[in-house]
């Protein structure tokens, strides 16, 4: 048995970094898939398992992975092939890893890439694979068939997907040394440095390209008001604002929204995401909003909304003049329990009303 590491050297936690960015580098990467390495990866996979060498096909997305998968009757084996390794792995390293050492590398390395590729991009693209499954299949495949393919989420490896803990155990084999405890994990290192998402069966293994678009916030969320937060070569996308997934015709078609669509669509988030594309001021004015109270510092509006709160916002004249000397309007959302103009303009500025009295604005 190797020997016990129960804490780490200031060499080797400085090394944590290089790990954690290194990953989720891999995780987020938009690169073409490297197939000659992934194909190199996946039957090593096959032989530590004692199968040969399966047929390799490779698709343009999850999706359409899940898709082909769902029409070939097939023998699963991911448990041979990864789903077990991780276990396997687990205990090995575990048994040589001291709990502080443990939760260290947890906290400053495997936790940092979850939160940057699974939080954010492997839980909405693995939700959307079975979301879309319905309409990309409606008019050809049966119930079973769609559930064969709702099935091929759980039963796929991810990849690059797979970041956050596989960065984990390869930080213990490169920086602490403990090479024959994670020996089963090269294949799968392998895979992830080259491609996308895999789905291994006993004679075929379906493998996804990489992601060719991704595009985040500034906290980590899938976003992009301009286009899929998300999208695959096979043209399958994501579209999402600051994490929210939406239906893609709001984002690239904008006319699509429209008053009544935005009061009757169900989910809130998504309701609030349409009336800022929209614009808040323009749908105010377009879905007959209460004036609520008016007075020299503004319009204070109000408009309710079906099971969420009310919009309740002040229109102001901006006191900067425009270059063509036109004094432009604009609209701020303020609290509900906002009763006049002058205190929702005063709570924008962390004052309450009274306290609101500007001599002269510039």
């Amino acid at each position: 048995m190797a020997t016990r590491i129960d804490r780490l050297t200031d060499e080797q936690t400085a090394r944590m970094t290089e790990f954690r960015d290194r990953w989720i580098a891999i995780g987020l990467s938009t690169e073409p898939a490297d197939r000659p390495a992934a194909e190199s990866a996946i039957r090593d996979m096959y032989r530590q398992a004692g199968l040969a060498a399966p047929r390799v096909v490779w698709c343009g997305s999850p999706l359409s992975q899940g898709l082909v998968r769902a029409i070939v009757l097939d023998k699963r084996v991911r448990a041979s092939v990864g789903a077990s390794v991780r276990a396997s792995v687990r205990a090995s390293v575990g048994a040589s890893v001291g709990d502080s050492v443990w939760d260290s590398v947890v906290d400053s390395v495997g936790d940092s890439v979850r939160a940057s590729v699974w939080a954010s991009v492997l839980a909405s693209v693995r939700a959307s694979v079975g979301a879309s499954v319905w309409d990309s299949v409606r008019a050809s495949v049966v119930d079973s068939v769609r559930a064969s393919v709702r099935a091929s989420v759980w039963d796929s490896g991810y990849g690059q997907h797979d970041a956050d803990w596989l960065a984990f155990y390869e930080f213990f084999r490169t920086v602490c040394g403990l090479i024959t405890s994670t020996d089963q994990l090269l294949p799968l290192i392998a895979q992830a440095h080259a491609a996308g998402w895999y789905l291994p069966h006993e004679h075929i293994c379906w493998v996804s390209e990489r992601h060719c678009v991704l595009e985040r916030d500034n906290q980590g969320r899938l976003h992009n008001v301009a286009g899929p937060a998300c999208a695959y070569p096979d043209g399958w996308a994501v579209y999402a604002v600051h994490g929210v997934r939406v239906p893609a015709d709001i984002i690239e078609d904008r006319a699509s929204i429209t008053v009544a669509r935005i009061d009757a669509e169900q989910n809130a988030e998504i309701r609030r995401i349409m009336v800022d594309l929209y614009g808040m001021d323009r749908y105010l004015t377009d879905a007959g909003a209460q004036i609520i109270q008016q007075d020299s510092f503004g319009t204070l509006l109000r408009r309710d909304m079906p099971d969420d709160e009310p919009i309740v916002a002040v229109r102001v004249l901006n006191s900067t003049p425009e270059p063509d000397g036109s004094i432009k309007p604009y609209i701020l959302r303020v609290p509900p329990d906002m009763d006049t103009a002058r205190n929702a303009v005063a709570w924008t500025f962390g004052l309450r009303g009274a306290e609101y009295a500007p001599v002269a604005e510039s």
